[in-house]
């Protein structure tokens, strides 16, 4: 496996991600244990259910890589329907960060972390959009 340093650090220096949408409906977070990095994920679902808007925030002291992977995530859940968004592993945000042949095992608890980010916001997304009406009394 090999992490493409280029490609990471690419990711990584691009700050067009590097927020919260406003407008969110869905937000996700995932800490990981070990360093302590803490990612947000939010995404802004249009009314026909494709990801229009998405961004993250993550621990200032990040490596790169953590960096890069959160941008992966949100590029490749951007412009898809929800549920296609939902899909988005570990594999595919490693494919973004390496030569072909996934990452270096240092670097694949980041693809994790912004996985379950990803997803955990999905999910809020859902969880929002199903909530019975507030009641009145």
């Amino acid at each position: 496996m090999a992490t493409d340093r280029q490609k990471v650090l690419e990711l990584a220096a691009d700050k067009q991600y590097n927020h919260l949408p406003q407008q969110a409906n869905g937000i996700g977070q995932a800490e990981e244990p070990h360093c302590g990095d803490l990612l947000r994920i939010a995404l802004v679902v249009n009314p026909r259910q494709v990801v229009v808007d998405a961004g993250f925030t993550i621990t200032e002291s990040a490596c790169p890589p953590a960096v890069a992977s959160a941008a992966a995530a949100v590029k490749l859940a951007l412009n898809k329907p929800v549920l296609a968004a939902y899909t988005v592993d570990l594999n595919a945000i490693a494919e973004q960060m390496s030569d072909g042949s996934g990452l270096d095992k240092e670097h694949v608890h980041c693809a994790q972390m912004a996985e379950l980010a990803l997803k955990r916001a999905v999910l809020d997304y859902a969880s929002r959009r199903t909530a019975p009406p507030e009641q009145n009394s």
